[in-house]
């Protein structure tokens, strides 16, 4: 899908963009095609490194949802159930 991110780029460098843009790309395969469980934690970790104030998670996550439909609460949620795979 084409979209802008909800990203203040003001507040990043490019690497860190570049980590929260894989991250929301894989929350969006999470409801498309479905995430190896050990890729979707590596990649939230690598995220949580960059993200790590709950409520900027939170906000970026409600701000994705409004322009793609995609929740990445409920992807990030889904780590708890341990299958293999998140399919949503």
């Amino acid at each position: 899908m084409e979209f802008n991110y909800p990203i203040d780029y003001t507040l990043y460098n490019t690497e860190e963009i570049t980590t929260i843009i894989k991250f929301l790309d894989l929350i969006e395969e999470c409801y498309l095609s479905g995430v190896e469980l050990t890729e979707f934690k590596s990649t939230y970790k690598e995220f949580k490194s960059v993200v790590r104030a709950k409520s900027e998670e939170n906000s970026l996550y409600r701000d994705f949802k409004e322009i793609t439909g995609f929740d990445g609460y409920l992807a990030v949620k889904e780590i708890k159930n341990e299958k293999p795979k998140i399919k949503l």
